[in-house]
Parts: structure tokens; C-alpha cells; sequence
């Protein structure tokens, strides 16, 4: 049985600086700071042990002591101890504030091959001694990362070099599609508004005829660029407007592209009919300023849809993918995708973790965050006998939870449905609009 004077159970060093202890099964063990004790549960999990063994042989102790979240020597300690935990470091419900727009950027990063919580804290402590990251807060329940970082310092490309060098994978979180389609649209924007720029001028010396005479030489040098120029916005950048406004025309369903599409060929057919005939009533300006107008909306639209999912991206990471599921006699419990939790099933919640589905502590004691969920900031005692709900965070000791309610009828769950219901129904000016703009 180790004690206070057998140093460190993981690197073997004197904790005299403080200790922090883990309960075994038989046993408390003694480390002499946050990192030691975090690697050894990663140890321990992935060694399915409660001893690992031959654990100082093992890549992640190598990589861990590379990096400095093991320490090497007592100065080495004596920093790690001085400098506070992540996990306390962030006041709880509030563990990584938005930064200012003007000194820092947000990556979000899906995380893969993390064990147990411990790998979350690994990494968030890896990535907050990088130069350039003024936070990190990696969630296990979600796979999901957020890093504030300075873009003139690192880069998201550096920030994920900095995780697979622990070990583990990375990709962006569902973001590569909509990436594309954002800066498709942004480029056939700065077309239609670059190119409309110049048909205008020339519309306004052609205006000019109204008041004095323009020879036919002169209105044909104005009027065929723009034809030309008019005909590249028509085919480039309201393609996809006329598509829609056919799709919509033939499904029976026209709606507002149907309306701007017909307008623009309209006045691009009459304004052509008009260039044959030699007359100056030309009227390409109006086509290029209608897709012009509309992309503009566009644009405005797009950043605030995107707004709006960062921010229930940021809900639905409340719901985690895996939970800690006790059978028999393994008190530890394994982790299992938390649609496979079914309603009388014990589960485990460990520090750090996310409560998968609404139940009754039948054993353990701790605090809790609920703010996301009731707004309150305070940390919630907990103990046996009270109930727990979903999407609450542990921030201290470990629960034992009887499921009760899973899934969608879980509170969160609940929540979620109310706000997709919310997010698809319409309004009674939308429903107003639609129906008017069938009749234009």
C-alpha cells in the first residue's frame, strides 16, 4: 500500500509541494500533482486495470513527459503545482469565455480515440502551454473541442499538429460542405457586384441620351458591353437563383427566386430586343442590380443562420455521445454510445463528465453545474437519494445513476425537441408572406 513518503505512484517524485489522490479499489493512491494523477487514470483505463503495468514503458507516458505534464525533476514539479489546473482554472458553467473578435479566433475540432475524461484534460493542458491558445476546453462526452487562439501566434492547423502528437485524431465538426457552399456564394457575390458597378456607369452614359444626342456609333459602344457584361451575371451569378425559381415553377410552389428570376429575364429580354433595334431604352442595369440585390440578401441571411447554429451547436453539445455503463460486478463501467442507455440502467458520471439521461443517485456525492440547463451558476451539492438530470456537468466526485428517462424524453431531450419544433415552425407574417408572394 503506497503512502505519503513512497512519492509520486507515477513518477516517483516527493509530493511536498501537495498531493492529490485517487481511490482504488483497495487502496488510495498518492500523486504529486494534477497531471500524474490524470495520465494514470488514462493508464488505467486503457490498461482495463487498476494497476497499469510497466506504465513509464508506454508512448502516452513518454509523450506526457515530452510535453511537461509529467514532471521530470522537483523544479519541474514545483511549476507544474504553481501553475492551476484547467478543470479549475474557469469558473464552473463558464469554462471558456468567447474571445474578443479583435485579438482572437474560436477552432472547433472533433476529437477522436479519447479513453476517459483524463485524455480531455491532457489535452486542454497540452494545448493552454502552447504559445498563441489563451484556452482550451476539450469535452469527452461530445468529442468536442473548443480553443480560443491568437491567429498572428498558431494556427487550427498547429492546434491539431499539437493533439495527434498525443495520440489522437481530429477533424472539423461537420464543416467542410458548408465551407464550400459559403465561399461559392461570397464569389459569385463579389462577381455580380464588381461586374454591376460597371454596367451602371454605362448605364448612366447612356441615360445621357435622354438629354443630349448620341450617335449610333456611340450607342453601340455602350450598349454591347454591356450586353456582355449583363449576360455574365445572368449565366454566372444568378444561376443558382434561376434554378431554384425552375425547380419551384415546375414543382408548382413558385417562390421569391420564381418572382426576382422572372423580373431579371424579363428585363434582360426586353433591354436585348431593344440593343437590335438600336434604342437606348436598355434596361441591363436593372437585371444585374436584382441579382445583385438578392445575393446581398443572401450573404446577410447566411451569417446570421450561421450565428444562430454556432450557438445551438454549442446546446446540442450538451447531449453526450457516450456514457459509462455498470453491469454486474465492474463497479468502473464501460463506455457505450449513449443511445445504447436504456430507462433502469446504472450508469457512472465521473468528474468532468456529462450526465447522459434524467435518474436517481444510488450511490456517490459531488458538486454539479447545472447553468446550462436552469441558469444557475452556483455549484449543486448532490448526494444519495437526490435525482440528477441530463446535460448536468460533475464538476467534483463521482455518481452512481439509476436511468429513469433516455433520450428524447429526457429533459434535455425535451428541450432540444421544443427548440427544433420552435426553429420550424413559422410565423404569422411568414405564412402572410408566402401567401402574397404566391399572388406576385
Amino acid at each position: 500500500m503506497t503512502t505519503l513518503s513512497d512519492g509520486c505512484e507515477l513518477c516517483g517524485l516527493p509530493p511536498k509541494y501537495g498531493t492529490f489522490t485517487l481511490d482504488l479499489n483497495d487502496r488510495k493512491a498518492y500523486f504529486c500533482c494534477q497531471g500524474c494523477r490524470q495520465v494514470y487514470i488514462m493508464l488505467a483505463e486503457a490498461a482495463d486495470a487498476t494497476d497499469p503495468a510497466d506504465f513509464r514503458h508506454t508512448d502516452l507516458f513518454r509523450r506526457c513527459v515530452e510535453m511537461g505534464i509529467i514532471p521530470r525533476s522537483e523544479d519541474d514539479l514545483a511549476a507544474a503545482v504553481a501553475r492551476p489546473a484547467v478543470v479549475d482554472a474557469v469558473p464552473p458553467g463558464k469554462r471558456l469565455s468567447p474571445p474578443d473578435h479583435e485579438s482572437g479566433l474560436v477552432c472547433h475540432l472533433a476529437v477522436e480515440g479519447m479513453w476517459c475524461p483524463a485524455c480531455a484534460w491532457v489535452i486542454e493542458e497540452t494545448l493552454n502551454r502552447q504559445p498563441g491558445i489563451s484556452g482550451a476546453h476539450c469535452n469527452f462526452s461530445t468529442d468536442r473541442l473548443r480553443c480560443a487562439y491568437d491567429p498572428a501566434r498558431t494556427s487550427p492547423a498547429d492546434i491539431q499538429s499539437t493533439i495527434q502528437r498525443l495520440g489522437y485524431g481530429t477533424r472539423p465538426p461537420d464543416a467542410l460542405a458548408s465551407d464550400r457552399e459559403r465561399r461559392s456564394q461570397f464569389v459569385r457575390f463579389a462577381f455580380s457586384a464588381f461586374i454591376s458597378m460597371n454596367v451602371m456607369m454605362l448605364s448612366f452614359s447612356l441615360y445621357s441620351g435622354f438629354f443630349t444626342d448620341l450617335g449610333a456609333d456611340a450607342v453601340w459602344k455602350i450598349s454591347w458591353p454591356m450586353f456582355f457584361m449583363a449576360t455574365a451575371v445572368m449565366l454566372y451569378g444568378g444561376l443558382p437563383l434561376h434554378r431554384r425559381a425552375y425547380t419551384g415553377i415546375l414543382s408548382g410552389q413558385p417562390g421569391m427566386e420564381a418572382l426576382i428570376s422572372i423580373g431579371s429575364i424579363s428585363a434582360y429580354s426586353y433591354s436585348v430586343f431593344n440593343l437590335l433595334q438600336g434604342s437606348i431604352h436598355l434596361y441591363f442595369d436593372t437585371t444585374c442590380m436584382l441579382i445583385f440585390l438578392v445575393q446581398l440578401g443572401k450573404i446577410l441571411e447566411r451569417r446570421a443562420k450561421d450565428r444562430i447554429q454556432e450557438d445551438l451547436g454549442h446546446y446540442y453539445a450538451l447531449m453526450p455521445a457516450k456514457v459509462r455503463v455498470c453491469t454486474g460486478e465492474d463497479s468502473r463501467g464501460r463506455y457505450v454510445a449513449a443511445g445504447q442507455l436504456s430507462s433502469g440502467d446504472l450508469f457512472r458520471a465521473a468528474e468532468g463528465e456529462t450526465l447522459a439521461a434524467d435518474g436517481l443517485v444510488v450511490a456517490g456525492r459531488g458538486l454539479v453545474d447545472e447553468s446550462s440547463l436552469t441558469g444557475e451558476t452556483k455549484p449543486l451539492a448532490k448526494i444519495e437519494g437526490d435525482r440528477l438530470v441530463s446535460g448536468t456537468h460533475v464538476i467534483e466526485g463521482q455518481f452512481y445513476v439509476r436511468a429513469e428517462t433516455v433520450g428524447p424524453a429526457s429533459t434535455l431531450g425535451q428541450m432540444l425537441a421544443i427548440m427544433d419544433a420552435a426553429l420550424q415552425r413559422k410565423t404569422v407574417v411568414e405564412g402572410r408572406t408566402d401567401r402574397i408572394l404566391r399572388v406576385f
